[in-house]
Parts: C-alpha cells; sequence; structure tokens
C-alpha cells in the first residue's frame, strides 16, 4: 500500500451507488484512512429521495462533515452522476480532485431497458429515470477539477454486447475532459472492494493520475 500522507491531511468524501449503502465503501474508506486520508461517507437514499433533494444534501453534508481545508470526492456508479450534477450549483472551497468509479457518464443502457419496469422504478425511484434520460445527460455538467475514470471489464453479454463491468459499458464510462482513464478486471458491484482500485484512487488524488495501477490503461479522449 502507497505510504501515508504527511501531517497536513485532506477529507475524502465517498458517494456510493444505486441499490447500495454506505456499508459498500467501507474497506475503500479504511484503505483511504491507512493512507492518511480523512473520509465521510455521504448517506443517501434514492429509493425515497428525489434526485434534485439527494444533490442539495451533499452540498450541505460537506460544509457540515467536512473539517480540513481541502477535500477530494469518490463516486461509485450513480454517485458520480450526483456528482456531476452538483456542478450546477457549486462546491463549498478547496476542492481537489475526484475519482469516478464505474461512473455511468452517458445514459447507461441497462437502464434504458429497465426504466418502465415496475421493479425498477419502485427500487431506482427518481434518480433511476434520470440515468435512463438522454436529455438529462444533455444538461449534466462536466466536473471543472481535475478528474479521473475507473472502469471495470468483468462483465456479461447476455444484454451489453462490448466490454462492460455487467451494468455500464466501459465506453460510457469515459467523459471528455478526464485526466486519466483506466481498465480492471472487476465487476460493476465490487469494483470498490479491489486493492487495486483503492491504490489507483490514493494515486490520482495524490497525483491526479493513476499511473502504475495494474490493468489496461487508457488515453483520455471524447467518447
Amino acid at each position: 500500500m502507497t505510504a501515508p500522507l504527511p501531517a497536513t491531511k485532506e477529507t475524502v468524501v465517498l458517494l456510493h451507488g444505486l441499490g447500495r449503502s454506505r456499508l459498500s465503501l467501507c474497506r475503500l474508506a479504511r484503505r483511504l484512512r491507512h493512507a492518511g486520508f480523512l473520509t465521510r461517507n455521504f448517506p443517501y437514499a434514492p429509493t425515497f429521495h428525489r434526485f434534485d433533494t439527494i444533490v442539495s444534501e451533499l452540498h450541505d453534508y460537506i460544509v457540515d462533515k467536512v473539517e480540513t481545508p481541502r477535500y477530494h470526492l469518490v463516486g461509485h456508479s450513480l454517485g458520480n452522476v450526483l456528482i456531476r450534477a452538483r456542478f450546477r450549483h457549486g462546491y463549498p472551497a478547496e476542492l481537489g480532485r475526484i475519482v469516478m468509479l464505474a461512473p455511468p457518464n452517458h445514459p447507461p443502457k441497462l437502464a434504458q431497458k429497465l426504466k418502465k419496469t415496475p421493479p425498477f422504478c419502485l427500487w431506482a425511484g427518481d434518480s433511476g429515470q434520470q440515468l435512463a434520460s438522454a436529455e438529462f445527460y444533455e444538461s449534466l455538467p462536466t466536473p471543472d477539477v481535475p478528474f479521473g475514470v475507473i472502469a471495470g471489464n468483468k462483465g456479461q453479454r447476455l444484454v451489453l454486447d462490448e466490454p462492460n463491468d455487467g451494468v455500464v459499458t466501459v465506453e460510457s464510462t469515459r467523459l471528455d475532459g478526464m485526466a486519466d482513464h483506466i481498465v480492471l478486471p472487476h465487476t460493476h458491484t465490487f469494483l470498490m472492494n479491489s486493492r487495486a482500485v483503492a491504490e489507483a484512487t490514493i494515486r490520482f488524488l495524490r497525483h491526479g493520475r493513476f499511473g502504475g495501477a495494474s490493468g489496461t490503461a487508457s488515453p483520455p479522449r471524447t467518447p
């Protein structure tokens, strides 16, 4: 594991994905703390709260919980959509870098296929409908701070016919303006538990690049 940070600490705010809870990011949070970061794990429930309400609460959570001068964001899946949406209104000062884990940076084909099914509507709530909307994505801001993307490619061919992590395609994780992009052999659901993912995340938060991570590195480019 990467050596700890100096005494001056920074905070990482973690955002879990759809259908998960803060517990899904506990292992990653522990590895970040071992590397010297403070961590805060943003609680939200897309099944019960509207997307815009959650976006507003993210700002308030950062103001209330982050006590260091500088902080970073690490999101998994839907967490990254929330991160991007918050840029419409701005973040508290001193936001540093962002790491996106398995982000649906373009409308996920799976969400589009399921959007009208009652189980998906009930489970995913208003946030799930946003994920399936091309119009929503057209209005979604790109972060104006350095951000990197980690995608998984240990997916399935039943519904998705190109490299994917089981939920989102590798290609749909890309976003114009990203500082770095890597692909690692993990599934969407458990990518955040990987030690290699944690180490790549730490490198990006410190240096703005994933350099040295195992897997397939890919240069930034427009989808």
